[in-house]
């Protein structure tokens, strides 16, 4: 009976012991993951990460969804799910077989479609094109044109319509094996929800928030990759020899003998690959997406599955993918959050951050209350601001604090306007 009831006691002290040995773990990989598995460091060889597995359906994603219902628009999106990610996925089931122009340049008939009773409308931040959304939502249509936004008929089979706002074209899609149950119950129940009005301004279609939104804070862990990854990837098939390593007062310049690649990790953690010999295949859209898609999957550095297709510039042949939270693009004046692929003359280059968003944290601040859509506008041109230079505004997350590996930093809600084609918080423009 004693020995029964002394074997009792040291099997419970046992347990006891591998818990907190247990929690004792947990803690340590919470709060140093580069060293349990959150950062790589590899020399010499090249690294396979998640980054390099990536599809387009990973980061070509719609990133806002419209659900318009008795002439009322919402914005929403789901704190537990990807919601974007989730419909793209069913409409991959559906087989889109055919393409029938609708309406060519006519605004009043392009607001019709977008804005159609019972109807999901996704929304891409820049257009992209019909062979692109063949890889995204893996489809086999046989056309060529530039899409802006996604509308279906929650309702109604074979009305599903390719939008593009720059020419205010429409283009309505035969559909077959269509499930429109499954998408009218992903639609229902989010727990994030904005009331919208779409209208269009400068040959955007945007979000006019006429009730001022109410939008969460958002805190994240920053991971920090090693050099190493990203030197493995982007100077492939290069002996170690053969590549020249110098610090100097910006941070470490990696060279090959032949000059045609170099790489600079500056010292805030920016990095900027420059590909004498990288600059291949076609001027198109299609071609700039695609090639500056595969550059960024080249970086191997670690993905964080925030990152999104956002924007393409013409006049610079450069394509930009940018970290959200919620339906929302992160910005930051140091460039972190974003990764650029510029296409000029002969030259690959792209810039990137070492450090990126790695695990949401609670936040401190709950929500920020933000003036509406017509408020801000007002604000800007009681500043003197020509409506006619602001090509986009948006609801964005502000990156203002300093950062460093696995250390949290604090995302506060704002306004954002694209001004004379760059991005800058409202508030510098309306002081």
């Amino acid at each position: 009976m004693k020995d029964t009831k002394t074997r009792r006691i040291i099997r419970h002290a046992l347990l006891a012991i591998l818990a907190i040995m247990s929690i004792s773990l947990s803690w340590l990989i919470w709060t140093n993951p580069a060293r349990y598995g959150g950062s790589h460091h590899i020399a010499n060889e090249k690294v396979q990460s998640n980054q390099v597995k990536r599809d387009m359906s990973d980061v070509i994603l719609p990133t806002q969804i419209i659900y318009t219902n008795r002439d009322k628009q919402q914005l929403i999106n789901n704190s537990k799910k990807n919601l974007p990610k989730m419909i793209v996925a069913e409409i991959s089931k559906w087989r889109l077989e055919s393409s029938t122009r609708v309406s060519r340049g006519n605004k009043e008939r392009f607001m019709d479609y977008a804005t159609m009773d019972r109807s999901v409308m996704l929304k891409y931040p820049s257009n992209i094109t019909t062979q692109i959304f063949n890889g995204v939502y893996d489809q086999k249509l046989n056309s060529n044109y530039e899409i802006s936004q996604v509308v279906i008929n929650l309702d109604k089979r074979n009305e599903f319509f390719l939008l593009n706002d720059k020419t205010y074209d429409v283009y309505q899609i035969k559909v077959s094996r269509q499930n429109l149950k499954n998408l009218r119950q992903l639609v229902q129940g989010n727990d994030q929800v904005y009331a919208v009005k779409e209208t269009v301004m400068n040959h955007r279609l945007i979000n006019d928030y006429y009730k001022a939104p109410a939008v969460p804070y958002n805190g994240f862990l920053i991971n920090e990759e090693s050099s190493s990854v990203f030197t493995a990837n982007l100077l492939t098939n290069t002996d170690a020899d053969s590549i020249d390593t110098k610090k100097t007062k910006d941070g470490v310049v990696y060279v090959t003998n032949d000059n045609t690649k170099r790489l600079l990790v500056r010292n805030n953690g920016q990095v900027t690959f420059n590909n004498a010999g990288g600059n291949g295949g076609g001027n198109s859209l299609n071609d700039n997406i695609e090639k500056s898609f595969l550059q960024m999957k080249q970086l191997g550095v670690q993905a964080d599955t925030n990152v999104r297709y956002f924007d393409f510039q013409l006049a610079k042949r450069q394509a930009e993918f940018r970290d959200y939270v919620a339906g929302f693009p992160i910005f930051n004046e140091d460039g972190l959050g974003t990764i650029k692929v510029a296409r000029q003359s002969n030259e690959l280059t792209t810039s990137f951050s070492i450090y990126n968003l790695q695990v949401p944290v609670p936040s401190k601040g709950g929500t920020k209350q933000l003036p509406t859509t017509e408020e801000v506008l007002n604000q800007l041109s009681y500043q003197g601001i020509n409506p006619k230079d602001i090509k986009d505004i948006e609801i964005g997350y502000q990156w203002a604090d300093k950062v460093a590996a696995n250390t949290t930093i604090e995302l506060e809600p704002t306004w954002y306007v694209n001004y004379r084609g760059e991005w800058t918080a409202y508030q510098n423009l309306a002081s």
